[in-house]
């Protein structure tokens, strides 16, 4: 495998890349490196290659659907070209590289707007973990002259959580950094919860980081509007057929360093599921709609 290629799989598997749109358009990044990489005219060396390259770079976040997705649109195109040649395929990938990455920048456009929509002079809002999406909505609320604070939470623990909130002050927007066993605490004055998401089921249920369920529980008792920003491509199609989404378990060293004392187990889901009843809405590309709607429209 190309050397880049590698890196980039390495990068998104450390958490280097993170975010499902980021981790999305660094895999295309990938197939297109090692798609350029392939040297010869054997059009089924070259397919194969292309899949183990794209198996490879889903299996380093196996909680990606979008990922997933992007890599199944790149592999059917791929597969559609019976009478091109190598040459031809790799073309036609780099091209097809800047058509997607150009959709997703006008879907994240068209998403963040309606997000920042939802944001309201003088308000105050909750915040978990690390999405570029929901920063963005934050940051285009605050450039359009609104007022208003956010709480977040530090996310443990990998503390993406912190990163949020040094990107959200380092914009002006006023941020209250907190332990995550605080979150009810001060959820309690947030106008509404706004999260990422890593996928969504065909029930609407969301998978977020860790600890996201507990959030919409807690907005859920204080009747706060509980919104996850999410591209339409992060519906995963397989859950309509009772296909489980699988829950990543990361390396228990990000909870504890150094030597384990015996008989004690750790365990490091990287996310949770949240039911859809929790749920207001999810902020697409389409609209804020609400859960039961997600499957329509992801069609």
């Amino acid at each position: 495998m190309n050397n880049k290629a590698k890196k980039i799989i390495s990068d998104i598997k450390n958490l280097k890349v993170q975010g499902a749109r980021n981790i999305a358009k660094a895999a295309v990044e990938a197939m297109v490196l090692e798609s350029d990489s392939f040297r010869g005219n054997d059009r089924n060396a070259y397919f194969s290659r292309m899949l183990v390259t794209a198996d490879a770079i889903a299996s380093a976040r196996p909680t990606e659907p979008m990922l997933r997705n992007y890599l199944k649109f790149i592999i059917s195109r791929i597969a559609s070209d019976e009478y091109s040649s190598v040459d031809e395929m790799k073309e036609q990938l780099r091209t097809l590289r800047k058509t997607l990455l150009a959709e997703m920048k006008e879907k994240f456009i068209m998403l963040v707007d309606y997000g920042a929509a939802l944001v309201g002079n003088g308000g105050r809002y909750f915040t978990h973990c690390h999405s570029s999406t929901v920063v963005s909505i934050f940051k285009q609320a605050y450039d359009d002259g609104k007022e208003f604070s956010v709480v977040v939470g530090e996310t443990r623990p990998k503390f993406q959580g912190v990163k949020t909130a040094k990107e959200l002050s380092s914009h002006g927007i006023p941020t209250t950094l907190i332990v995550d066993s605080a979150a009810q605490v001060y959820m309690k004055n947030c106008n509404a919860v706004f999260v990422g998401a890593d996928a969504i089921t065909a029930s609407g249920n969301l998978i977020n980081k860790i600890g996201t369920s507990a959030i919409a529980h807690f907005a859920y008792e204080y009747d706060i509007p509980f919104y996850s920003a999410a591209e339409l491509h992060k519906f995963n199609m397989l859950t309509r057929w009772g296909v489980q989404e699988v829950i990543e378990e990361r390396d228990p060293s990000e909870v504890l360093s150094g030597k384990k004392p015996r008989n004690l187990s750790i365990r490091n889901p990287a996310f949770d599921l949240t039911l859809s009843r929790y749920i207001t809405a999810y902020i697409t590309e389409k609209g804020i709609v609400p859960p039961q709607s997600i499957m329509l429209l992801s069609r």
